[in-house]
């Protein structure tokens, strides 16, 4: 009989094993993306407990046949504070793949946060074999080059893609959202965050929602101290307050320049700002030559507005899927099993680490 999985919490001294497992295992770009990210993710992030980072590594005897990694988040859950995992990152070597190692262990949480959350492209019997949450998130859209995007998506054959081609059509000669000058305030650039951020959290948090706790130093950590990555960092100021921010970057998609709208807040109330930021995002990736900018949002109010701003849902064969799940034991909880309760942006996570 084969020797049975043992479950084992990852410590600093496993670090040159799992890097060697992450480059025989992943795809060259993706395992040294992950290295990169290792230390700032994992090890040095602000909000890891002190028994460490929520990294599960499965041995078979003295190999190591697969990992799953956490990394901490500050959580709001509708007025409760706590702590988070995102459970991104989940390879098992080539040699141990189809063996089903992880239903043959009792707890691939190990001990933890009570909410757990992650973005997979698994179907929904994997999730239910792991007891995880799973419901699909499309992504939003917005064409800057038609020509550009029509020549691509026509070239691919891809027949998802000829009805939305169509709304494409019609909505490809939209003008850019601008915004409106009647309304006090302006958009800034913003180098870092501050401490008028925690007053803007304060404001702008969702009572009945669960959000990750967007305070300066989650902020600052999760935008300004990625080692692979830069961002866009918009602010709008108003009466001498921080009215709504947006962070932002563009990256190469399939051959093309892309933007995306990695995350961004505002009070219910202030929905003019949040508008105002959009459009200056737009019009930047349009200057730095973006075909299109994307973004993944829940929240219905969001997607209303982004849909005023020309924005479409785009069509997925695969479409990524939110996971979560929460312990059991956390019966003050159990409301946020259902995606309507999340608010939820691409920059919560790690579903914009990854391209």
């Amino acid at each position: 009989m084969a020797e049975a999985p043992r479950l084992y919490r990852y410590c600093a001294g496993d670090r040159g094993e799992v890097f060697a497992f992450l480059r025989e295992t992943l795809a060259p770009d993706a395992s040294e993306r992950l290295i990169a990210q290792w230390a700032w993710k994992y090890e040095e992030n602000p909000f890891t407990p002190s028994a460490g980072p929520s990294i599960s590594l499965l041995r078979i005897g003295t190999r190591l046949a697969s990992i799953l990694c956490g990394f901490s988040l500050p959580m709001w859950m509708g007025g409760i504070e706590c702590t988070g995992e995102c459970r991104g990152t989940w390879a098992t070597h080539p040699a141990w793949r189809g063996r089903g190692l992880w239903s043959r262990v009792d707890d691939l949480m190990l001990e933890g946060a009570p909410v757990l959350i992650g973005w997979a492209h698994v179907p929904a019997k994997v999730s239910r074999i792991v007891k995880f949450g799973n419901t699909p998130v499309r992504p939003l859209v917005r064409v800057l080059d038609a020509a550009a995007m029509i020549a691509h998506f026509t070239r691919s054959r891809a027949p998802q893609w000829v009805g939305w081609a169509a709304n494409l059509l019609a909505r490809a000669t939209l003008p850019l959202p601008r915004r409106n000058n009647s309304a006090p305030g302006s958009v800034v650039r913003m180098q870092t965050f501050d401490d008028r951020f925690d007053a803007l959290w304060a404001r702008a948090r969702r009572r009945g929602l669960a959000m990750v706790a967007r305070d300066h130093r989650y902020l600052n950590w999760r935008f300004r101290e990625r080692p692979d990555e830069s961002y866009i960092m918009y602010a709008f100021q108003r009466d001498g307050e921080i009215d709504a921010y947006l962070v932002a970057r563009t990256g190469i998609y399939q051959g093309m320049r892309w933007g995306y709208l990695v995350d961004f807040l505002a009070p219910e109330a202030s929905s003019d700002a949040l508008a105002a930021l959009i459009a200056r995002a737009l019009a930047d990736f349009q200057a730095a030559g973006a075909v299109a900018a994307s973004c993944h949002v829940t929240w219905a109010a969001n997607r209303s507005q982004l849909l005023r701003c020309g924005f479409l849902p785009a069509p997925q064969r695969n479409p990524v899927r939110f996971t979560h799940r929460i312990r059991p034991e956390r019966g003050d909880l159990a409301r946020f099993a259902d995606l309507r309760a999340w608010y939820l942006t691409m920059g919560d996570g790690d579903l914009e680490m990854t391209p």
